[in-house]
């Protein structure tokens, strides 16, 4: 069994590569934004949108099976049967997707975009359907068996490629049409390398579908799961669409794209931690499968807390830097979607309760509920012209707030969590400290920009160290790694 330690690691690890992927987010969004502006940025925006929305109907939550049913699995033939049983599923459902979404491309660019030319756009991006299905699963193969650091490293590798080869092709003129092809190019070619390095591992076999029958059982009613989850996250792009326009959609899904950046913080450690939570199950080790949850949700809110502060003092700097004049009259929004990223995480970590006990039908109803308040919302606030984007962004974080508190609320009726109530209030003290101190930064350039970040950093990380809102042990690891002292054996 994976001790804690490792687990810290392995989060550690991937944290640092989510970081530098966030970093080359910064330098993607003002290498779009720049080039296509905010009306061809917001219609690569609804061409995202809809292509996860697919994508996550095409996988039928498969990937969700896969980690659950494998994450303990030893047996050689079984794990060859369940991982090309499942490649195959999904590159077939995949394929029909795309398929469906090439066919259907004209009355989606028409009525759904309001832009019949559109429909050239939406055909190119309906090949992402099927490499980005077909890459998921390939992926979740090396994170089911924690090969972290060969999936840290397509995951850097992604980002960066599609940074580059965007970058070039935009150089050469190919406008939006470029970044879909960067796309393209840059997953199909993981997912070969990825299905390469499966295949050197385990071997290669016709999949006779065996279990698929007890996959999809499993996965089938999770399936709504991901419409309904889609409808919170993603429909009010559509909204904001139809009532203010594609260019307003820019500003809108730019500023969401900054504020978005808290949920890089859960994602490394739901990477690790629903298989780890599932192999103790397994083996019945409740009393780790509570501390690994109580630790995992403590460590997520002492770095996402005063992430949504820092968003919040540099929203304005950080949009006036990374894109044009256009879409800084989103900077508003950003500190509103970055409480619900917090939301959204603390949802993440305790929705993993109802995947454990294999009772998926109380998410689906938490689902539901979040996705008609924020459609209900979003129809009120956004038409009305002295709220428009805003009304979307408040009411994303309603229902994630909604998602977070019935959620919680069922995974304690199974296991009594610590929440460390004295550590959260002194992470907000400490962040504060830092709001105010980085709010008082003038930015005008891309430098001062990350200097701002890294001297919050520092402030905040100071004060949580004045009013003890670090353990003796966490202490002591950070003069390890950072001042390469020998960390006090008593600490440990």
């Amino acid at each position: 069994m994976m001790s804690y330690q490792k687990f810290a690691r392995d989060v550690g690890f991937i944290g640092i590569v989510q970081i530098l992927t966030s970093l080359s987010s910064f330098f993607l969004l003002p290498i779009i934004t720049k080039t296509l502006g905010a009306y061809d940025y917001g219609l690569w925006a609804q061409i995202n949108i809809t292509v996860s929305l697919i994508s996550s109907l095409a996988l039928m939550g498969l990937s969700m099976s896969f980690v659950r049913f494998l994450s303990s699995e030893t047996d050689q033939n079984k794990i060859q049967e369940a991982v090309y049983s499942i490649l195959f599923f999904v590159t077939v459902s995949g394929f029909l997707a795309s398929f469906i979404l090439y066919i259907f491309a004209e009355p989606l660019a028409t009525f759904g975009f309001k832009d019949p030319e559109a429909t050239y756009f939406v055909q190119a991006g309906s090949l992402l359907i099927l490499v980005s299905v077909v890459e998921s699963i390939s992926l979740f193969y090396f994170r089911i068996f924690r090969q972290i650091e060969k999936y840290s490293y397509f995951t850097f590798f992604e980002t960066f490629g599609k940074l580059l080869i965007i970058l070039i092709l935009l150089k050469m003129g190919y406008g939006l049409i470029g970044v879909i092809a960067a796309t393209l190019i840059v997953q199909g070619i993981i997912f070969l390398i990825t299905l390469i390095i499966i295949i050197s591992q385990i071997g290669f076999i016709i999949p006779r579908f065996t279990y698929i029958r007890e996959y999809l059982q499993f996965s089938l009613p999770l399936t709504p799961n991901s419409l309904i989850r889609w409808v919170t996250e993603s429909s009010d792009r559509y909204m904001v669409t139809y009532f203010l326009g594609l260019g307003s959609v820019g500003v809108y899904s730019a500023a969401c794209s900054v504020g978005n950046l808290i949920q890089f913080f859960v994602s490394p450690l739901q990477l690790i931690l629903f298989p780890e939570l599932s192999k103790l199950f397994d083996h019945n080790k409740m009393d780790e499968v509570r501390i690994y949850m109580s630790h995992s949700l403590r460590y997520f809110l002492i770095i996402a807390i005063p992430a949504v502060f820092g968003l919040s003092a540099l929203a304005k700097p950080l949009l006036s830097v990374l894109t044009t004049q256009d879409f800084i009259s989103g900077w508003f929004v950003i500190p509103i979607i970055a409480l619900a990223g917090l939301m959204a995480g603390i949802f993440q970590i305790f929705v993993n309760t109802m995947f454990l006990i294999k009772e998926t039908k109380p998410a689906t109803y938490i689902n539901i509920v979040a996705a008609v308040t924020n459609v209900l919302l979003n129809l009120i606030l956004i038409p009305i012209p002295s709220i428009g984007i805003l009304g979307a962004a408040f009411s994303t974080l309603v229902s994630y707030c909604l998602m977070a508190a019935f959620c919680v609320h069922i995974s304690l009726k199974h296991f009594k969590l610590d929440f460390y109530y004295l550590d959260i209030a002194k992470s907000i003290l400490s962040s504060m400290a830092m709001y105010f101190f980085v709010s008082s930064f003038t930015i005008s350039g891309i430098l001062e920009l990350f200097e701002a970040a890294g001297v919050g950093t520092i402030v905040y990380l100071i004060a949580m160290f004045l009013i003890g809102g670090f353990t003796d042990h966490e202490v002591s690891l950070m003069k390890k790694y950072l001042f390469r002292s020998k960390v006090n054996p008593s600490t440990k």
